[in-house]
């Protein structure tokens, strides 16, 4: 692993300045962070991946809809997809954007990962760890019995994951 992290140019190691930011954040979402925020705390979304990923930052929720009333009414879904709101924390030009813009993305290797951003934001604040609310931008969707999207939105909510589902 060290050898290909060489070889390659991954960068692996966070600036002073990157590392000062992270450090700054607060370890949890505080109530200045909620405003102008969708509360779905109370929506049972969960995170599902591998059995060994290491980053949890996506969740889903699903639920029956129907549509319209009468005989006309249709059977479908409600669907919210939601992402870690990392935008939140990482401010273009910033220490924390500039690493990251470095990185690209995060490096995983079979037994270590090199992450975009520093622990407290990638296994902290930005990580949909159960029963951790976090921010999140989510795509609330509606879908027809036959899978196609009927309407959609978007907008930044706090989330809290009810449960990490692996795909096994």
């Amino acid at each position: 692993i060290e050898i290909a992290v060489r070889k390659y140019g991954v960068p692996h190691e966070f600036s002073e300045a990157c590392i000062a930011q992270a450090r700054s954040l607060p370890d949890k979402v505080r109530p200045q962070d909620r405003k102008h925020r969708v509360d779905l705390t109370d929506v049972p979304l969960v995170t599902i991946d591998g059995e060994d990923a290491r980053d949890f930052d996506d969740a889903v929720y699903c639920e029956p809809f129907r549509k319209g009333r009468g005989k006309t009414a249709t059977n479908g879904w409600r669907l919210l997809v939601a992402i870690a709101d990392v935008s939140h924390y990482v401010r273009p030009g910033e220490p924390l954007d500039a690493d990251a813009y470095e990185r690209a993305t995060s490096v995983y290797f079979p037994r270590r990962v090199i992450p975009m951003l520093p622990e407290k934001l990638s296994n902290g604040l930005c990580s949909l760890n159960p029963e951790q609310d976090r921010l999140a931008m989510v795509c609330d969707m509606v879908i027809d019995g036959e899978g196609a999207i009927d309407a959609y939105q978007f907008y930044p909510a706090v989330i809290c994951s009810h449960a990490r589902l692996t795909y096994t």
